[in-house]
């Protein structure tokens, strides 16, 4: 509004060169740019606070699932299945995800399931958010980062050693184990770090669903 008022106060000088009818135009020209400029402002703001909402749930459900995922690492290291990888076993859940098996040397066991990452509000949105927050969108493609590293280390659990892996599938959960567990602890805090971003709190507990 400043810049409106500073055009006014010239308007004298300006009479002496144009007509008052075009100096009139020029002035209503102006104050549409400036509402219209206020109006995009506006609704930009509005769809950021949408996409922080749609995304903080998604920073959740991931951080469940991550927080999960961690877990089993650190139990698949506890339980020796480095030593002897006949102690996991994984199978396709038909509700969805992985159920997973670790049998102690004693005979006991641990299980649960696994949920895979979700990316995909946050790949869909990425263009959009770069275009009306540059901030908040590297903020979002750190995540992404994070979530794809997540993505390799579920996929790699899940699914296991390869027919022609060339060492044994004890070398190969070892080291599934202590890759995974260093690159999830960079994709919590990640997570952490949009989370606060998109709601203003502290992430300490996740979604399942």
């Amino acid at each position: 509004m400043e810049y409106l008022s500073a055009f006014l106060a010239s308007l004298p000088d300006f009479s002496k060169l144009l007509p008052a009818t075009t100096l009139v135009a020029i002035l209503i020209f102006l104050v549409k740019e400036y509402l219209e400029a206020r109006r995009r402002t506006a609704a930009d703001k509005r769809k950021v606070r949408a996409l922080k909402k749609v995304l903080g749930r998604e920073c959740q459900l991931n951080y469940s699932a991550i927080d999960r995922l961690r877990d089993t690492l650190a139990a698949i290291q506890e339980f020796g299945v480095a030593e002897d990888a006949s102690r996991l076993s994984i199978s396709e859940s038909p509700a969805g995800g992985y159920v997973f098996m670790i049998t102690d040397r004693d005979g006991s066991g641990r299980g649960g399931v696994l949920v895979g990452i979700q990316r995909d509000s946050l790949l869909k949105h990425l263009v959009e958010i770069a275009a009306l927050d540059e901030m908040f969108y590297s903020k979002c493609e750190f995540v992404l980062d994070g979530l794809s590293e997540a993505d390799h280390v579920y996929q790699s659990l899940v699914h296991g050693p390869e027919k022609h892996f060339p060492s044994t599938p004890e070398h190969y959960y070892e080291g599934v184990v202590d890759y995974g567990l260093r690159e999830l602890n960079d994709s919590i805090a990640a997570l952490k770090e949009l989370y606060l971003v998109c709601t203003g709190s502290v992430l300490r507990q996740g979604k399942l669903r």
